[in-house]
């Protein structure tokens, strides 16, 4: 999925029933994310957003977004930008400088989902919070592919859990949204409210979106080898291939 169809799918009014969701949820979890003086108060917490984010940050909170490479990368907000392209399994931050991360159409389109979580392990802090929303694998939303929400790698509630004890997180809470279905009919848009207080109760594991929030679990032992550290042996891996493909043939 490029970057350009995710947001020309949140001028949709299906894509405004995802984001009016999504931005319950995160009011719900963390309240404080999309505030403007969340990054510039006195020891606030310093935030991180990967995957296409930028419907729910605002323009003053300060906040970083970081936009997977395979996607794209749109500049924002325009006046002063704060995105990036990076690669999902190198993040060019150093180790343990992220407080929360949030990630949004970001997992279900990794390339490798163990070293993309493996490197969010390593730039949150020692408390740091991991909050991931991602398209449910039972949901009616994964099962259609005209939304991006049916594109990708979609996870049950199970599986997402377990892939995130496996890269060294425990998962804190565990929520559902996104009842409504992903059909484009004025019927079904209007009815939003009515999906959304119903769903839960008839079949609440049946949601388009499954979300977890974990925090960083950090064991005693030896040390995993920073950034700079990863940077410098690939360095030096490349110098040298590049040195012997260089030398003649003996």
């Amino acid at each position: 999925m490029d970057v350009t169809n995710f947001r020309d799918f949140y001028t949709t009014p299906l894509g405004d029933v995802v984001q009016s969701n999504i931005d319950a949820l995160l009011k719900k979890i963390w309240p404080t994310l999309s505030a403007p003086q969340f990054s510039s108060q006195k020891n606030s917490d310093i935030a991180l957003a990967y995957g296409y984010t930028l419907p729910y940050l605002t323009e003053n909170s300060g906040q970083l977004a970081f936009m997977p490479a395979h996607m794209g990368v749109i500049g924002w907000p325009k006046m002063r930008p704060r995105t990036a392209l990076v690669e999902e399994d190198l993040f060019p931050l150093p180790d343990r400088c992220i407080d929360r991360l949030l990630v949004i159409h970001g997992l279900e389109i990794s390339h490798n989902p163990t070293a993309f979580l493996e490197e969010c392990w390593r730039v949150l802090s020692a408390e740091g919070k991991l909050l991931i929303i991602t398209p449910n694998r039972r949901g009616l939303w994964s099962r259609v592919d005209s939304t991006p929400l049916g594109r990708g790698q979609p996870y049950t509630m199970t599986q997402l859990s377990r892939i995130l004890r496996a890269t060294s997180f425990t998962p804190t809470q565990f929520l559902r949204t996104l009842y409504t279905p992903p059909f484009n009919s004025n019927l079904s848009i209007s009815a939003q409210t009515v999906f959304e207080k119903v769903g839960p109760l008839m079949m609440p594991k049946f949601s388009g979106l499954i979300a977890i929030e974990a925090t960083k679990t950090v064991y005693s032992g030896a040390p995993v080898a920073n950034y700079s550290r990863r940077l410098k042996v690939a360095l030096t891996t490349a110098r040298a291939t590049a040195h012997a493909e260089s030398m003649p043939f003996q």
